[in-house]
Protein backbone atom coordinates (compact mmCIF):
# COMPACT_ATOMS: atom_id res chain seq x y z
CA UNK A 1 0.00 0.00 0.00
CA UNK A 2 1.37 3.40 -0.98
CA UNK A 3 2.42 5.77 1.81
CA UNK A 4 -0.15 8.45 2.65
CA UNK A 5 1.08 11.65 4.35
CA UNK A 6 -0.92 13.54 6.92
CA UNK A 7 -0.80 16.54 4.58
CA UNK A 8 -2.69 16.64 1.31
CA UNK A 9 -3.08 18.69 -1.85
CA UNK A 10 -6.00 19.55 -4.05
CA UNK A 11 -6.43 18.43 -7.61
CA UNK A 12 -6.53 21.51 -9.81
CA UNK A 13 -7.54 22.27 -13.33
CA UNK A 14 -7.68 25.28 -15.59
CA UNK A 15 -10.71 27.51 -15.58
CA UNK A 16 -12.71 27.07 -18.81
CA UNK A 17 -13.48 30.81 -19.00
CA UNK A 18 -11.87 32.94 -21.69
CA UNK A 19 -12.12 36.16 -19.66
CA UNK A 20 -10.65 34.67 -16.47
CA UNK A 21 -6.93 35.04 -17.27
CA UNK A 22 -6.97 38.70 -18.43
CA UNK A 23 -9.20 39.68 -15.52
CA UNK A 24 -6.80 38.05 -13.04
CA UNK A 25 -3.71 39.60 -14.65
CA UNK A 26 -5.10 43.13 -14.99
CA UNK A 27 -6.98 43.00 -11.71
CA UNK A 28 -3.94 41.60 -9.92
CA UNK A 29 -1.73 44.43 -11.14
CA UNK A 30 -4.30 47.08 -10.18
CA UNK A 31 -5.02 45.45 -6.81
CA UNK A 32 -1.32 45.09 -6.01
CA UNK A 33 -0.64 48.76 -6.80
CA UNK A 34 -3.66 50.00 -4.85
CA UNK A 35 -3.04 47.75 -1.86
CA UNK A 36 0.65 48.64 -1.77
CA UNK A 37 -0.32 52.32 -1.80
CA UNK A 38 -2.70 51.79 1.10
CA UNK A 39 -0.23 49.66 3.03
CA UNK A 40 2.47 52.31 2.75
CA UNK A 41 0.10 54.67 4.57
CA UNK A 42 -1.12 52.02 7.02
CA UNK A 43 2.15 50.26 7.91
CA UNK A 44 4.98 52.20 6.25
CA UNK A 45 5.26 54.96 8.87
CA UNK A 46 6.34 54.98 12.47
CA UNK A 47 5.72 57.62 15.15
CA UNK A 48 8.72 59.49 16.52
CA UNK A 49 8.70 62.02 19.40
CA UNK A 50 9.48 65.67 18.78
CA UNK A 51 9.00 69.06 20.41
CA UNK A 52 6.80 71.77 18.92
CA UNK A 53 5.81 75.28 19.92
CA UNK A 54 2.75 75.18 17.62
CA UNK A 55 0.81 71.93 18.08
CA UNK A 56 -2.01 73.02 15.79
CA UNK A 57 0.38 73.49 12.88
CA UNK A 58 2.19 70.26 13.70
CA UNK A 59 -1.04 68.28 13.64
CA UNK A 60 -2.42 70.07 10.58
CA UNK A 61 0.71 70.07 8.42
CA UNK A 62 1.21 66.34 8.58
CA UNK A 63 1.79 63.87 5.73
CA UNK A 64 -0.52 63.22 2.81
CA UNK A 65 -2.78 60.70 4.54
CA UNK A 66 -3.39 62.70 7.73
CA UNK A 67 -7.08 63.24 6.92
CA UNK A 68 -7.81 59.58 6.27
CA UNK A 69 -10.09 57.72 8.70
CA UNK A 70 -8.35 56.42 11.81
CA UNK A 71 -9.39 52.83 11.09
CA UNK A 72 -7.24 52.95 7.94
CA UNK A 73 -4.28 54.92 9.27
CA UNK A 74 -3.11 55.01 12.87
CA UNK A 75 0.23 56.81 12.38
CA UNK A 76 -0.92 60.42 12.44
CA UNK A 77 0.63 63.46 14.08
CA UNK A 78 -0.58 64.27 17.58
CA UNK A 79 0.51 66.56 20.41
CA UNK A 80 -0.17 66.25 24.11
CA UNK A 81 -1.34 69.26 26.15
CA UNK A 82 1.31 70.91 28.26
CA UNK A 83 1.01 71.35 32.01
CA UNK A 84 1.84 74.82 33.33
CA UNK A 85 2.41 74.70 37.07
CA UNK A 86 1.43 77.49 39.42
CA UNK A 87 4.15 80.13 39.87
CA UNK A 88 5.60 79.27 36.45
CA UNK A 89 6.84 82.12 34.26
CA UNK A 90 5.24 82.24 30.83
CA UNK A 91 4.99 84.55 27.82
CA UNK A 92 2.41 84.96 25.11
CA UNK A 93 3.27 84.43 21.46
CA UNK A 94 3.84 88.22 21.25
CA UNK A 95 6.43 88.07 24.02
CA UNK A 96 5.95 91.52 25.54
CA UNK A 97 5.68 90.65 29.24
CA UNK A 98 6.72 87.76 31.46
CA UNK A 99 3.77 86.47 33.48
CA UNK A 100 3.59 84.46 36.65
CA UNK A 101 0.69 82.01 36.77
CA UNK A 102 -0.75 82.74 40.20
CA UNK A 103 -4.13 81.00 40.17
CA UNK A 104 -6.17 78.49 38.14
CA UNK A 105 -9.78 77.51 38.69
CA UNK A 106 -13.00 76.23 37.19
CA UNK A 107 -16.55 77.04 38.16
CA UNK A 108 -18.65 74.43 39.90
CA UNK A 109 -22.35 73.86 39.32
CA UNK A 110 -23.13 76.33 42.11
CA UNK A 111 -20.77 78.96 40.72
CA UNK A 112 -18.06 78.40 43.31
CA UNK A 113 -14.41 78.28 42.32
CA UNK A 114 -12.78 74.88 42.05
CA UNK A 115 -9.09 75.65 42.30
CA UNK A 116 -6.62 73.67 40.22
CA UNK A 117 -2.94 72.97 40.83
CA UNK A 118 -1.89 73.65 37.25
CA UNK A 119 -3.15 74.85 33.89
CA UNK A 120 -3.66 72.12 31.28
CA UNK A 121 -3.11 73.98 28.04
CA UNK A 122 -2.95 73.20 24.34
CA UNK A 123 -2.53 76.32 22.23
CA UNK A 124 -6.01 77.67 23.00
CA UNK A 125 -6.77 81.33 22.34
CA UNK A 126 -6.63 83.45 25.48
CA UNK A 127 -10.05 85.08 25.83
CA UNK A 128 -11.74 87.99 27.58
CA UNK A 129 -8.79 89.15 29.65
CA UNK A 130 -9.48 91.79 32.27
CA UNK A 131 -6.92 93.68 34.32
CA UNK A 132 -8.19 93.60 37.89
CA UNK A 133 -5.44 95.60 39.57
CA UNK A 134 -2.49 97.85 38.74
CA UNK A 135 0.01 98.22 41.56
CA UNK A 136 2.71 100.92 41.55
CA UNK A 137 5.46 100.61 44.14
CA UNK A 138 8.06 103.21 44.98
CA UNK A 139 11.30 101.72 46.21
CA UNK A 140 14.07 103.63 47.91
CA UNK A 141 17.50 102.67 49.20
CA UNK A 142 16.75 98.94 49.22
CA UNK A 143 17.12 98.76 45.44
CA UNK A 144 20.36 97.27 44.17
CA UNK A 145 23.49 99.36 43.73
CA UNK A 146 23.24 98.95 39.96
CA UNK A 147 19.71 100.35 39.98
CA UNK A 148 20.54 103.22 42.34
CA UNK A 149 23.54 104.15 40.21
CA UNK A 150 21.19 104.71 37.25
CA UNK A 151 18.21 106.15 39.15
CA UNK A 152 18.09 107.94 42.47
CA UNK A 153 14.51 106.70 42.81
CA UNK A 154 12.93 103.65 41.30
CA UNK A 155 9.99 101.32 41.47
CA UNK A 156 7.81 98.77 39.72
CA UNK A 157 4.44 98.61 38.02
CA UNK A 158 2.58 95.31 38.48
CA UNK A 159 -0.65 94.24 36.80
CA UNK A 160 -2.92 91.38 37.82
CA UNK A 161 -5.03 89.98 34.99
CA UNK A 162 -7.70 87.30 34.75
CA UNK A 163 -8.46 85.39 31.54
CA UNK A 164 -9.96 82.10 30.48
CA UNK A 165 -9.54 79.47 27.82
CA UNK A 166 -12.62 77.87 26.31
CA UNK A 167 -12.65 74.15 25.50
CA UNK A 168 -15.86 74.20 23.49
CA UNK A 169 -18.49 75.18 26.04
CA UNK A 170 -18.81 77.58 29.00
CA UNK A 171 -18.98 74.63 31.40
CA UNK A 172 -15.49 73.59 30.32
CA UNK A 173 -13.85 76.99 30.69
CA UNK A 174 -10.67 77.19 32.68
CA UNK A 175 -9.96 80.53 34.33
CA UNK A 176 -6.50 81.67 35.33
CA UNK A 177 -4.76 84.67 36.82
CA UNK A 178 -1.53 86.20 35.55
CA UNK A 179 0.75 88.67 37.32
CA UNK A 180 3.32 90.73 35.43
CA UNK A 181 5.75 93.38 36.62
CA UNK A 182 7.29 96.19 34.62
CA UNK A 183 10.64 97.64 35.66
CA UNK A 184 12.73 99.24 32.90
CA UNK A 185 15.83 98.60 34.98
CA UNK A 186 15.24 95.24 36.70
CA UNK A 187 17.55 93.89 39.39
CA UNK A 188 20.78 92.24 38.28
CA UNK A 189 20.65 88.57 37.28
CA UNK A 190 16.97 88.83 36.46
CA UNK A 191 16.14 86.08 33.97
CA UNK A 192 13.06 87.73 32.49
CA UNK A 193 12.52 91.13 30.92
CA UNK A 194 9.74 93.12 29.29
CA UNK A 195 9.50 93.79 25.55
CA UNK A 196 12.49 91.59 24.59
CA UNK A 197 11.45 91.52 20.92
CA UNK A 198 10.24 95.09 20.50
CA UNK A 199 9.80 95.97 16.83
CA UNK A 200 7.89 99.00 15.58
CA UNK A 201 7.26 97.52 12.15
CA UNK A 202 6.02 94.15 13.36
CA UNK A 203 3.94 95.34 16.32
CA UNK A 204 3.54 99.16 16.45
CA UNK A 205 0.92 98.97 19.21
CA UNK A 206 3.34 97.33 21.63
CA UNK A 207 6.05 99.74 20.50
CA UNK A 208 3.94 102.70 21.59
CA UNK A 209 2.95 100.95 24.80
CA UNK A 210 6.61 100.44 25.64
CA UNK A 211 7.39 104.07 24.80
CA UNK A 212 4.69 105.51 27.05
CA UNK A 213 5.55 103.10 29.88
CA UNK A 214 9.22 103.98 29.74
CA UNK A 215 8.83 107.75 29.65
CA UNK A 216 6.06 107.93 32.25
CA UNK A 217 7.78 105.49 34.61
CA UNK A 218 10.72 107.90 34.71
CA UNK A 219 8.33 110.86 34.99
CA UNK A 220 6.49 109.37 38.00
CA UNK A 221 9.74 108.46 39.76
CA UNK A 222 11.13 111.95 39.18
CA UNK A 223 7.92 113.56 40.47
CA UNK A 224 7.96 111.36 43.59
CA UNK A 225 11.60 112.24 44.21
CA UNK A 226 10.97 115.96 43.76
CA UNK A 227 8.01 115.90 46.16
CA UNK A 228 10.26 114.44 48.88
CA UNK A 229 13.40 116.50 48.37
CA UNK A 230 13.58 119.09 51.13
CA UNK A 231 10.43 117.79 52.79
CA UNK A 232 10.31 117.75 56.57
CA UNK A 233 8.73 114.29 56.45
CA UNK A 234 9.97 112.58 53.27
CA UNK A 235 8.82 109.19 52.08
CA UNK A 236 11.17 106.47 51.02
CA UNK A 237 8.55 103.87 50.12
CA UNK A 238 5.05 103.95 48.73
CA UNK A 239 2.40 101.82 47.12
CA UNK A 240 -0.63 102.69 44.99
CA UNK A 241 -3.36 100.25 43.94
CA UNK A 242 -5.62 101.22 41.05
CA UNK A 243 -8.64 99.46 39.60
CA UNK A 244 -11.31 100.07 36.98
CA UNK A 245 -13.74 102.84 37.82
CA UNK A 246 -16.99 100.98 37.16
CA UNK A 247 -19.19 103.96 38.03
CA UNK A 248 -17.75 106.31 35.42
CA UNK A 249 -20.53 107.39 33.01
CA UNK A 250 -20.37 107.65 29.21
CA UNK A 251 -19.47 105.36 26.35
CA UNK A 252 -16.51 103.05 26.70
CA UNK A 253 -14.35 105.21 24.42
CA UNK A 254 -15.20 108.26 26.52
CA UNK A 255 -14.37 106.39 29.69
CA UNK A 256 -10.93 105.15 28.61
CA UNK A 257 -9.88 108.68 27.66
CA UNK A 258 -10.90 110.08 31.03
CA UNK A 259 -8.39 110.72 33.81
CA UNK A 260 -10.87 108.95 36.08
CA UNK A 261 -10.84 105.71 34.02
CA UNK A 262 -8.99 104.14 36.95
CA UNK A 263 -9.75 104.82 40.58
CA UNK A 264 -7.35 104.68 43.52
CA UNK A 265 -8.38 101.69 45.58
CA UNK A 266 -5.81 102.45 48.26
CA UNK A 267 -2.37 103.99 48.75
CA UNK A 268 0.20 104.10 51.51
CA UNK A 269 3.40 106.10 51.80
CA UNK A 270 6.01 105.30 54.42
CA UNK A 271 8.18 108.13 55.81
CA UNK A 272 11.80 107.74 56.78
CA UNK A 273 12.34 106.55 60.35
CA UNK A 274 15.56 107.13 62.23
CA UNK A 275 15.09 104.07 64.44
CA UNK A 276 14.99 101.61 61.54
CA UNK A 277 12.60 99.44 63.54
CA UNK A 278 9.05 100.71 63.14
CA UNK A 279 7.39 102.99 60.63
CA UNK A 280 4.84 105.26 62.24
CA UNK A 281 2.28 107.64 60.81
CA UNK A 282 2.01 106.00 57.38
CA UNK A 283 0.21 108.33 55.00
CA UNK A 284 -2.77 107.12 53.03
CA UNK A 285 -5.28 108.42 50.49
CA UNK A 286 -8.77 109.27 51.65
CA UNK A 287 -10.06 109.76 48.11
CA UNK A 288 -10.30 107.39 45.16
CA UNK A 289 -10.41 110.20 42.60
CA UNK A 290 -7.16 110.91 40.80
CA UNK A 291 -8.33 114.42 39.93
CA UNK A 292 -9.12 115.18 43.55
CA UNK A 293 -5.75 113.88 44.77
CA UNK A 294 -3.88 115.80 42.04
CA UNK A 295 -5.61 119.09 42.85
CA UNK A 296 -5.12 118.82 46.61
CA UNK A 297 -2.64 120.59 48.81
CA UNK A 298 -0.12 118.44 50.62
CA UNK A 299 -1.89 116.94 53.62
CA UNK A 300 -1.74 113.82 55.78
CA UNK A 301 -4.50 112.11 53.76
CA UNK A 302 -3.52 113.70 50.42
CA UNK A 303 0.17 112.87 50.01
CA UNK A 304 2.41 113.76 47.05
CA UNK A 305 -0.19 115.52 44.84
CA UNK A 306 2.36 116.13 42.10
CA UNK A 307 2.51 112.49 40.98
CA UNK A 308 -1.14 111.64 40.32
CA UNK A 309 -1.70 112.84 36.75
CA UNK A 310 1.44 111.03 35.62
CA UNK A 311 0.37 107.98 37.67
CA UNK A 312 -2.90 107.92 35.71
CA UNK A 313 -1.08 107.77 32.35
CA UNK A 314 1.47 105.23 33.60
CA UNK A 315 -1.25 102.93 34.95
CA UNK A 316 -3.33 103.19 31.76
CA UNK A 317 -0.24 102.47 29.64
CA UNK A 318 0.40 99.35 31.72
CA UNK A 319 -3.29 98.39 31.57
CA UNK A 320 -3.55 98.51 27.79
CA UNK A 321 -0.07 97.13 27.13
CA UNK A 322 -1.01 94.03 29.11
CA UNK A 323 -4.36 93.72 27.33
CA UNK A 324 -2.62 94.20 23.99
CA UNK A 325 -0.15 91.44 24.77
CA UNK A 326 -3.04 89.17 25.77
CA UNK A 327 -5.09 90.02 22.67
CA UNK A 328 -7.93 92.13 24.08
CA UNK A 329 -9.48 94.85 21.92
CA UNK A 330 -13.26 94.97 21.56
CA UNK A 331 -16.18 97.30 22.03
CA UNK A 332 -16.49 96.49 25.72
CA UNK A 333 -12.81 97.30 26.27
CA UNK A 334 -11.32 99.30 23.37
CA UNK A 335 -7.55 99.14 23.51
CA UNK A 336 -6.00 102.59 23.44
CA UNK A 337 -2.88 101.19 21.75
CA UNK A 338 -4.86 99.77 18.84
CA UNK A 339 -6.92 102.79 17.83
CA UNK A 340 -5.25 105.96 16.48
CA UNK A 341 -7.60 108.45 18.14
CA UNK A 342 -7.26 106.76 21.53
CA UNK A 343 -3.48 106.42 21.26
CA UNK A 344 -3.26 110.09 20.36
CA UNK A 345 -5.14 110.89 23.56
CA UNK A 346 -3.01 108.58 25.72
CA UNK A 347 0.28 109.97 24.40
CA UNK A 348 -0.81 113.60 24.13
CA UNK A 349 1.70 114.80 26.76
CA UNK A 350 4.48 112.34 25.93
CA UNK A 351 6.68 114.98 24.27
CA UNK A 352 6.34 117.36 27.20
CA UNK A 353 6.93 114.60 29.76
CA UNK A 354 10.10 113.55 27.96
CA UNK A 355 11.39 117.13 27.82
CA UNK A 356 10.94 117.61 31.56
CA UNK A 357 13.06 114.58 32.48
CA UNK A 358 16.40 115.51 33.98
CA UNK A 359 19.57 113.65 33.11
CA UNK A 360 19.53 111.50 36.27
CA UNK A 361 16.16 110.07 35.23
CA UNK A 362 16.84 109.58 31.52
CA UNK A 363 18.96 106.44 31.57
CA UNK A 364 16.37 103.97 30.31
CA UNK A 365 14.74 106.50 27.99
CA UNK A 366 18.00 107.29 26.21
CA UNK A 367 19.13 103.66 26.11
CA UNK A 368 15.93 102.21 24.65
CA UNK A 369 14.55 102.07 21.13
CA UNK A 370 11.36 103.98 21.87
CA UNK A 371 9.53 107.06 20.71
CA UNK A 372 10.08 110.22 22.75
CA UNK A 373 7.38 112.19 20.97
CA UNK A 374 3.59 112.04 21.11
CA UNK A 375 1.74 109.92 18.57
CA UNK A 376 0.44 111.88 15.60
CA UNK A 377 -1.68 109.88 13.14
CA UNK A 378 -0.76 112.25 10.30
CA UNK A 379 2.96 111.80 11.01
CA UNK A 380 2.86 108.01 11.54
CA UNK A 381 1.08 106.56 8.49
CA UNK A 382 3.22 103.44 8.59
CA UNK A 383 2.09 102.42 12.07
CA UNK A 384 -0.64 99.84 11.42
CA UNK A 385 -2.06 99.73 14.92
CA UNK A 386 -3.79 96.48 15.81
CA UNK A 387 -4.22 93.94 18.57
CA UNK A 388 -4.66 90.32 17.54
CA UNK A 389 -5.69 87.32 19.60
CA UNK A 390 -2.94 85.72 21.64
CA UNK A 391 -1.93 82.28 22.82
CA UNK A 392 0.43 81.31 25.60
CA UNK A 393 3.92 80.33 24.45
CA UNK A 394 4.78 76.77 25.44
CA UNK A 395 6.58 73.68 24.17
CA UNK A 396 4.55 70.56 23.45
CA UNK A 397 5.57 66.91 23.23
CA UNK A 398 4.36 65.62 19.87
CA UNK A 399 4.51 62.42 17.84
CA UNK A 400 4.89 62.78 14.10
CA UNK A 401 4.92 60.06 11.40
CA UNK A 402 8.24 59.21 9.80
CA UNK A 403 8.78 56.84 6.88
CA UNK A 404 10.42 53.60 7.95
CA UNK A 405 13.86 52.60 6.75
CA UNK A 406 13.87 50.97 3.27
CA UNK A 407 14.31 47.43 4.62
CA UNK A 408 11.57 47.73 7.21
CA UNK A 409 9.30 49.53 4.75
CA UNK A 410 9.62 46.83 2.08
CA UNK A 411 9.09 44.01 4.58
CA UNK A 412 6.06 45.67 6.19
CA UNK A 413 4.37 46.43 2.88
CA UNK A 414 5.23 43.02 1.39
CA UNK A 415 3.77 41.07 4.29
CA UNK A 416 0.63 43.18 4.33
CA UNK A 417 0.26 42.87 0.52
CA UNK A 418 0.55 39.06 0.61
CA UNK A 419 -2.08 38.74 3.31
CA UNK A 420 -4.58 41.00 1.60
CA UNK A 421 -3.94 39.67 -1.94
CA UNK A 422 -4.41 36.11 -0.74
CA UNK A 423 -7.72 37.06 0.85
CA UNK A 424 -8.84 38.79 -2.36
CA UNK A 425 -7.84 35.74 -4.43
CA UNK A 426 -9.83 33.38 -2.21
CA UNK A 427 -12.90 35.58 -2.36
CA UNK A 428 -12.60 35.98 -6.13
CA UNK A 429 -12.26 32.23 -6.80
CA UNK A 430 -15.13 31.40 -4.48
CA UNK A 431 -17.37 33.82 -6.37
CA UNK A 432 -16.32 32.45 -9.74
CA UNK A 433 -16.77 28.85 -8.60
CA UNK A 434 -20.17 29.64 -7.16
CA UNK A 435 -21.69 31.52 -10.07
CA UNK A 436 -19.77 30.37 -13.16
CA UNK A 437 -18.30 26.91 -12.61
CA UNK A 438 -20.79 25.01 -10.48
CA UNK A 439 -23.37 24.53 -13.23
CA UNK A 440 -20.88 24.05 -16.06
CA UNK A 441 -20.95 20.69 -17.90
CA UNK A 442 -17.18 20.60 -18.07
CA UNK A 443 -16.82 21.03 -14.32
CA UNK A 444 -18.36 17.61 -13.62
CA UNK A 445 -15.42 15.54 -14.86
CA UNK A 446 -11.67 15.54 -14.79
CA UNK A 447 -9.97 16.91 -17.86
CA UNK A 448 -8.68 13.57 -19.17
CA UNK A 449 -11.91 11.63 -18.71
CA UNK A 450 -14.77 13.85 -19.64
CA UNK A 451 -17.22 11.63 -21.57
CA UNK A 452 -18.15 12.67 -25.04
CA UNK A 453 -19.62 9.74 -27.00
CA UNK A 454 -19.13 9.55 -30.74
CA UNK A 455 -21.87 7.75 -32.73
CA UNK A 456 -20.82 4.38 -34.22
CA UNK A 457 -17.81 3.90 -31.93
CA UNK A 458 -17.36 0.72 -29.97
CA UNK A 459 -18.46 0.67 -26.34
CA UNK A 460 -15.78 1.81 -23.95
CA UNK A 461 -14.15 4.33 -26.27
CA UNK A 462 -14.51 8.02 -25.30
CA UNK A 463 -13.08 11.31 -26.50
CA UNK A 464 -11.56 13.55 -23.91
CA UNK A 465 -11.99 17.29 -23.85
CA UNK A 466 -8.61 17.91 -25.31
CA UNK A 467 -9.37 15.57 -28.21
CA UNK A 468 -7.17 12.64 -27.16
CA UNK A 469 -8.44 9.08 -27.43
CA UNK A 470 -8.43 7.04 -24.24
CA UNK A 471 -9.47 3.44 -23.77
CA UNK A 472 -11.67 2.99 -20.75
CA UNK A 473 -12.63 -0.40 -19.38
CA UNK A 474 -16.18 -0.23 -18.19
CA UNK A 475 -17.49 -2.22 -15.28
CA UNK A 476 -19.49 -4.56 -17.45
CA UNK A 477 -16.30 -5.34 -19.40
CA UNK A 478 -14.63 -6.52 -16.18
CA UNK A 479 -17.26 -9.17 -15.48
CA UNK A 480 -16.18 -12.82 -15.84
CA UNK A 481 -17.18 -14.53 -19.04
CA UNK A 482 -20.54 -16.27 -18.84
CA UNK A 483 -21.79 -13.97 -16.03
CA UNK A 484 -24.94 -12.10 -16.87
Amino acid sequence: MAYRSFFSYNITRAYPLKWFTPVVVVGGIVATALISFLNVAATGYELVPTSSSDPNATEANSIWFSRWPSYLVSARASCDPTTIQLQSTIYTDKGAFPYTLSNVWRLGDDGSRLHQGSLIYKSSTVQNCNVTLVNIQFEGPDRSARQLEAFTMGGTVTATTQCYIDEGSPSRRTYFELVSTYDPLPPPNTATSTFPNLNRTRDPSQYWGSSILNVYWATVMQAFFDQNVGSDDPFFKGIIDLELNATLPGTMEDRVTSVEFLRVRDCFFIPLNSTGIAFLYNRYCNSSSITTLANSQVAFERPVPGIWLSVSVLAKAMWFSILGDLGRDDDSMPNMLARPNLLENLSSNLTQANQTLRSEFRYTVDHSDISQRSFDPSQSPGDQLSVNQSILAADYLCQVPRLKSPGNLIMSVLVADLVILQAIWKIFTLVVDRFYIKDSEEARYCTASTPHSQSGEAPGVYESINGQESEIILLHDRRPSGQT
